[in-house]
Order: structure tokens, then sequence, then C-alpha cells
């Protein structure tokens, strides 16, 4: 079940290779439970398994959680573990400690080390107590600050999962940047994101209430200031058919007062529920004006070509036929915010408003005196739906998010909408940057590692706090972080696609080099440009590739090293390797949660006192 590796490979940021690598292979679904009945370690005492050896002679450990009367058997008792960030208000009233002690049988934790009060510092444990002996079930890490009181914090408490520490994102919620593909971080270029708009329709379906009222015709303003007032209302308890409530008028919770909102009714359905549309502002509108195409008068207006009125009632069964449509509100044909129907449902539709479909877009830009200048060709009007622009998608990134074609800061636009069509997302540049020189400070600077990401915090605390004082024994191998970008996507200004062409950074497979291309990704104790405290880190994806997913599966997913891909989006935007529950390498957004199983490497000549490496009788280190 042990193979010999043949690729390329280089394991330490200051010893030349000089040994062979082996490691194990599942090369079937079979192959897997027998490697995971050899392979086992107890080290620090923790269960661990063995995946590899490194050049230099050393043995890469994963973490397999705590052992159970040495030994580490699948059926051992959960352990407390560290969960996802959260954010949580402390004070500094209450006691902080340096460490802390766990007591099992009772599931609560004290603090332990250096107790204090007062100031507030990242790397402390508290209970949220102002008594230096209180326990808890629930114990926090403060991470970092985010305001005068609230810290965000990683809790410890007992978990499920036995062969993990914990389940952490892998970034808090902090997603929206390629910085996030970072173990640590430093200049960050966020991408912001413009809600381009939607218009109401048919936003309402309710059960028709018998209390309330109804008119034919309603005021606004003149009876009651800003608000609208029923004429003549009825109860609708009157009526002895309630379909004829289609076209009338019902205040939107206040009987026969007023209010600033009115519902008209569009439909009555067979359920007893109207559906209706929300009229405010002094609207009495219950159509809308579209057409296949508008003139640009110019003057900060536009006007419909042969407009054909859309009728409210009419939009709930027939909305599909309305796409790709420009529209203003009824009863204008001309109107300075008109837009093109991108996205709709029975209930509204999404569209770019003019203020977006006039802004100024240009192929590149220079800076001059604290002035950036759009240059080369500039899309005055950027129609998405019409497919001739389609291409100039591609090269027209820059923007002042105006008509103007200088500004003091230019925007770079990543992503010009979503599944929805009605958000733009762009990268905000000043003091001359370009997006390369912001994509260089992000991922490949000298300086680019000097934050922590949320996992790498949990990590290193839990070293501290189970394995430091064994650390003579382990070796300073690298962890790679691979940031090395294998398409540029929509950050290729001269031909990435707006349309949903992700980042992506380097892809593994089975048969790929197990070196680390950047020094900036090489994470190592002796690297000063991607500097560990402690020498240990994550499995990365082609580590998982060599040994097989059957040998890599735990039934539950964790975090590998390796970046995947990113992209803005709401739910999926900035994606890290991870192996899956089934031992299969796939990806996840960083604000996720999986588990955390570190990897460390013993030094060459480290001997085991007993054991023959199976789950019963693991190798005792």
């Amino acid at each position: 079940y042990a193979q010999e590796y043949t690729g390329e490979h280089h394991d330490s940021f200051t010893v030349e290779p000089s040994k062979k690598i082996y490691h194990w292979r599942a090369r079937n679904a079979d192959e897997g439970p027998v490697i995971k009945n050899k392979n086992n370690v107890i080290f620090a005492n923790q269960c661990w398994q063995m995946f590899r050896t490194t050049d230099t002679g050393g043995v890469k450990l994963i973490y397999n959680g705590e052992p159970d009367n040495g030994q580490c058997l699948d059926t051992r008792a959960p352990q407390y573990g560290y969960h996802q960030e959260t954010e949580q208000t402390l004070s500094t009233s209450f006691y902080y400690g340096t460490s802390y002690t766990y007591d099992k049988e009772n599931d609560l934790f004290s603090l332990d080390g250096i107790k204090t009060t007062g100031e507030i510092k990242t790397g402390q444990y508290t209970c949220r107590q102002t008594a230096s002996d209180g326990t808890c079930n629930i114990l926090y890490l403060v991470d970092k600050i985010k305001d005068d009181s609230e810290y965000y914090v990683i809790p410890l408490r007992l978990m499920e999962r036995y062969y993990q520490f914990g389940r952490i994102d892998f970034y808090n919620q902090l997603r929206y940047s390629p910085v996030y593909s970072g173990y640590m971080y430093n200049a960050n270029y966020l991408v912001r994101n413009r809600t381009v708009g939607y218009f109401n329709v048919s936003n309402n379906v309710d059960y028709i209430k018998p209390t309330w009222y109804y008119s034919d015709t309603v005021d606004y303003g003149n009876i009651v200031p800003n608000q609208y007032t029923l004429i003549n209302p009825q109860l609708v308890s009157s009526l002895s058919d309630i379909s004829e409530l289609e076209d009338k008028y019902i205040l939107y919770s206040w009987g026969n007062g007023s209010e600033e909102k009115v519902r008209y009714v569009l439909k009555v359905t067979e359920y007893n529920t109207i559906v209706s549309t929300i009229l405010q502002n002094g609207s009495f509108a219950t159509s809308f004006m579209a057409s296949d195409s508008y003139i640009d008068n110019n003057d900060g207006t536009y006007t419909l070509n042969n407009p054909t009125e859309i009728f409210f009632k009419d939009w709930r069964s027939n909305y599909q036929q309305y796409s790709n449509k420009y529209v203003c509100e009824a009863p204008n044909t001309t109107c300075s915010n008109i837009r093109h129907i991108k996205g709709n449902s029975s209930a509204y539709f999404y569209g770019l408003s003019s203020e977006l479909t006039n802004y100024k877009y240009g192929e590149g830009v220079t800076y001059n005196n604290g002035v950036y200048t759009l240059t080369g060709d500039i899309l005055s009007v950027w129609d998405l739906a019409a497919s001739t622009e389609q291409e100039k998608l591609k090269t027209h990134h820059y923007t002042c998010l105006s008509n103007s074609t200088t500004c003091e800061t230019v925007n770079y636009l990543i992503r010009a909408y979503d599944s929805n069509g009605y958000r733009i997302y762009f990268t905000e540049l000043n003091n001359g940057k370009t997006i390369e020189t912001a994509l260089n400070e992000m991922l490949f600077d000298d300086d680019v590692n000097q934050n922590d990401s949320t996992i790498k915090v949990g990590i290193d605390a839990w070293y501290k706090k189970n394995i430091l004082e064994y650390e003579s024994l382990l070796e300073d191998t690298i962890f790679c972080n691979n940031r090395t970008i294998a398409n540029l996507g929509a950050y290729n200004p001269n031909g990435g696609s707006v349309n949903g062409e992700y980042l992506r950074f380097q892809e593994y497979s089975s048969n790929n080099n197990l070196s680390c291309t950047n020094i900036t990704d090489k994470f190592s104790v002796a690297n000063n440009k991607a500097k560990l405290k402690y020498p240990i880190g994550l499995i990365t994806s082609p580590e998982a590739y060599l040994n097989g997913s059957a040998a890599m599966a735990t039934g539950n997913g964790y975090w590998t090293m390796s970046p995947s891909h990113f992209l803005p989006d709401f739910i999926y935007g900035h994606r890290q390797k991870i192996v899956s529950y089934q031992g299969d390498v796939g990806g996840d957004d960083v604000a996720s949660v999986y588990g955390v199983r570190p990897v460390i490497s013993l030094k060459p000549g480290i001997e085991y006192i007993s054991g023959t490496g199976s789950k019963e009788d693991p190798y005792v280190v």
C-alpha cells in the first residue's frame, strides 16, 4: 500500500532534498480501511495518521483526535474543540487567562496561566465572567478587535467529531477579496457591490380579511398630507362576491383611516387571497411603459421607441415575455431613469438603471497629478444585453462609476451581474494603482503575510496548548499555500470577462509536483517572507490526491492549505480546497465551516517505543 513518489518536490526551506518520498495509496474503496489500520501513531498524547515521508527523511502526520485508553479507534467519544468564529461583547471587567484547563468529566473550562482584567488582548481566553476562578461550558479565544466592545472570538466547547480538533471557518465572514486565499494576508483590496435595483410589480399575496376597507378611488395628500385615504370606503365583509375586489384599493392596515402606502388589487384567487401591488409616494400607477429599444436624448433622458403599455394585472401570467425590454414608469415614455429588464418573476423585475448604463468604461487608465483618466476606447452606454457588446465586457473594466472619464479614485469592474442580474462588483483603486499592482500587493509582495487567517489563529492556539513542549521532535517543513494564478479571469483587463469568469489558482491532480512555486507561499518557521510561529499547518490538495480518497475520508469535510478560485457573489465567492466527507478533493467558500486536522512532520531519526500501527495498537513515539 506504500508507493514511491517520483515527481518534483522540495519539503524544506533550508535543507536540500536528500531522501526519497513514500506515501500511502488507496487504489480502491477496499484499500482505504486497510491503510487506516496501518498508519496510526500516538505523539504528544494525540492520535495521528502517517500519510507520507518528506525528502529530508521526516514523516508527515495528520491529526486524528485524542486517544482513548491508548487506542485510536473509530468508536472514540466526542472531544471538546474549536468552533466557528463569532462576535461577542467583551468587558474589561471580565477575567482573561493565557491558558485554560478542561474538566472532561463535567465538561467545564476554567482559566489558567496569568489571569488578569483590564486590557483585552488577542490570544487570551475568557469565560466572560468577573470571577477569576469561574468555570464555563463555553470558553472564548479572543482573535481580533471589531470595535470598542465587540470582538471576534473562537468558542471552545464539546464537539461530536473525535478526529479533528474543531470546525472553523477559514476566514470569518470576510471573503470578498482574493487576499483571503492566503493562510496569512496583508494588503487588501475588497470587492464592493452596488445594487442595480428592482421594481415591484405585484409584491403581495394576502388572505382576505373581512375587516378590511376597500374603495374604487383613493386620495393622496389632499385629505391627509403625504398619505393615501380611501374615498367612500366599504367593508370587505359587505361584498357578496369577493372577486369584485379586483381593481380596488385597500389600505395597508388601518381600515378606513389614512396610510403612507395603499394596495391596488390585481387579482383575487380561489384560495381567498388577493394579489396586490403597493403604491407609495403619491403614485397611482397600475401599469408601465416598455419597448425593445430606446433613444438617448443626450440630456440625461431617454425615450422609448414604439412603447407598449404593460398592466400590472397582466404581468403575473405573462412576465416571461417581457425580458430584455426597456421600461419607464407609467405614464411616461421619456424618463431619466430608464431600466433594462435583466431578470424577472411574477412579483418583480430586476433591471439595469440608466444611472449604470450611462457610466463610461475605458480599456485602460493613466494616472497623473492625483487623477485617473480612462484611456483607449470609451464605452458610453454599456448595454449588457446587447450581443454586439459582449466582447467589450472583456476589455472595458475601468470606470469612474459616473459619466466622467476622470476621477481621483477609479474602479475596476470584476463582475457585471450575478444570477439575478442586478448587481455590479468592483474594486476601488487609489494613488496610481492598477489592478495588476493591486493583485501583486495582495498575493505576491514580500510583506504579503502579516495577518493570520481565522484557521491559523485556531491552529496556533491549539498547538501552543497541546504540542509546544514536544516541538524539539518536529522538523520545520514547508506548508504550501500555493497562490500561483492559473487563470486571471475577470482580473485580466485585456480579456477577462465580467460575466462570471473566475480568478483561478493553481489546480492539482495526483501527478502534480509537491514543490511550492512562490517564496511567499512557502510557509515555514525559517522563511521570513512566509513565517510560521510554530511548525504546523494543513495538508495540501496534491498530498490528498496522492493518498486517494478512500485513505483520506473521515465522513466529514476538512480544510486543506490550497486555494481554489475567486469570484464575488452571495454564497460561493471565495473557495478554498477541502477534503470532502468521501475523501475527494473539492472546494467551498472560506466563510464556510469545516473540520481542522492539522499536519506536523516528525524529524528523521525519531523512534517509536511500541505498537504495530493499528487503531487498537498505534505506534507510540
